[in-house]
């Protein structure tokens, strides 16, 4: 039986947390999806553990595909990954992220109620490396929001391939947020559904937490390309932000 879900998965040196998240998707209660790794010729132990991880998705009956090559970026690899996709939806996990043991079946079970979607999103855990939840995040896609800022949890989302059958791959331009971009391509394309059930676990160490001010840099840039605010409310939203984040640090809360 072929595969009805694709999870990529891009990894650079993430040998620290790779493990939680196949052993992650080795437990859910739905198998009928495969994985794709793309790796960027990570210096430490991520490709052994890659490896050893095979004959366990091969016992499990459930595809696992890999390399590791040089790449220009999470992004780069996510497009690589795409590629190799064999199934109509498609979801892009963390190397440092993981599902919640019944997340794919939950998905399953949504897609199957909503036959004319085309992407689907939950909520999702933002977690700090002692597994304390910071806070909830997902709310249902919606085209005006988009607009002024990225509301969905993309860990927590599951796309239909034929968005980039339509609207291309990811632009390799930008460094962090270029599923943001995506998602402004797509627009009213989006025919979304969304369900409240916490899907997955999203660490807080990712590289968009860490680089906030290239984050809003490239937020901006992608609202003035794409034109779909005005000039204005996007220079608003970009000062807001930051205005935000700095008071956040001021009273010592996390940021994100």
């Amino acid at each position: 039986m072929s595969s009805k879900y694709s999870i990529i998965i891009a990894t650079y040196n993430s040998e620290k947390t790779l493990q939680s998240t196949l052993d992650s998707l080795l437990s859910q209660s739905y198998s009928n999806f495969e994985v794709i790794l793309v790796d960027g010729l990570s210096k430490d132990n991520t490709v052994p553990i890659i490896k050893e991880y095979e004959k366990k998705f091969l016992d499990a009956n459930i595809p696992y595909f890999w390399t590791s090559e040089k790449d220009a970026g999470i992004y780069d690899a996510w497009n690589k990954a795409l590629k190799k996709v064999n199934t109509s939806w498609i979801a892009f996990l963390g190397s440092d992220d993981t599902y919640y043991p019944n997340a794919i079946e939950n998905y399953d079970k949504e897609i199957k109620k909503h036959t004319s979607i085309n992407y689907i999103s939950s909520k999702i855990e933002y977690i700090d490396s002692d597994q304390k939840v910071l806070k909830i995040i997902g709310k249902p896609y919606d085209y005006n929001q988009m607009n002024r800022y990225m509301n969905v949890a993309h860990v927590g989302s599951f796309h239909h391939k034929e968005l980039f059958e339509k609207h291309g791959d990811f632009n390799t331009n930008y460094r962090i947020v270029a599923d943001y971009d995506f998602f402004m391509k797509c627009g009213r394309d989006i025919k979304a559904t969304f369900f409240e059930t916490i899907t997955a676990k999203m660490l807080n160490s990712g590289i968009s937490n860490n680089n906030v001010a290239i984050v809003f840099k490239e937020v901006l840039q992608i609202q003035l390309n794409h034109k779909k605010t005005s000039k204005l409310q996007s220079y608003f939203e970009y000062y807001y932000s930051y205005l935000r984040i700095y008071k956040s640090r001021l009273v010592g809360k996390s940021s994100f």
